[in-house]
């Protein structure tokens, strides 16, 4: 298969994903007040500002892959690239769903904060992130800069108790 027709058929996943999130499982699965005086306030409105992206993001691919001059270029695996084995590939996918089990676990101990850092490390990590200049400050700052930005600019709260105590003691 080309790289070509990997990107339409990737492209066209996403648009029918959109669609599909658009049309029932946004109306269908999040409530919507019946009077509301701003748009924004509504709790369909990021649900459906993420699926708009996720909608242009599947145009863009679809439509650059299908005009794209190449039309005979060689995807990597078949450059001579070896694919994953399957039971490395059934492996990863036991080891990404223990640690977001994990993750579940500890982000009801620990709290959302420090629960997010210890799993954005173990599966950076778990994947192949083998840089710890990147992962440890990736993994540290996003989780408390997202805390921040939601409690503190958003104005909306996040029960974490460990958080709460820091933050507002620095604050």
């Amino acid at each position: 298969m080309t790289l070509r027709l990997k990107e339409v058929g990737v492209g066209l996943s996403l648009l029918a994903l959109s669609f599909l999130l658009l049309i029932w499982l946004i109306p269908e699965g999040v409530p919507q007040p019946t009077r509301l005086r701003e748009g924004q306030l509504s709790p369909r409105f990021w649900p459906l500002i993420s699926t708009s992206i996720l909608l242009m993001s599947g145009l863009v691919l679809t439509a650059l892959a299908w005009l794209e001059k190449g039309q005979g270029i060689a995807s990597e695996a078949d450059d001579g690239d070896e694919p994953l084995p399957p039971i490395q590939a059934l492996i990863g996918l036991v080891v990404g769903c223990v640690l977001l089990a994990g993750y579940f676990w500890a982000m009801t101990r620990v709290g959302m904060v420090v629960a997010s850092s210890l799993g954005i490390l173990l599966l950076g990590y778990a994947y192949g992130e083998r840089s710890w200049r990147v992962l440890i400050p990736v993994a540290f700052l996003l989780p408390i800069v997202l805390y921040l930005f939601f409690v503190y600019v958003a104005g909306i709260p996040i029960p974490d108790p460990i958080s709460r105590t820091v933050f507002r003691a620095i604050f």
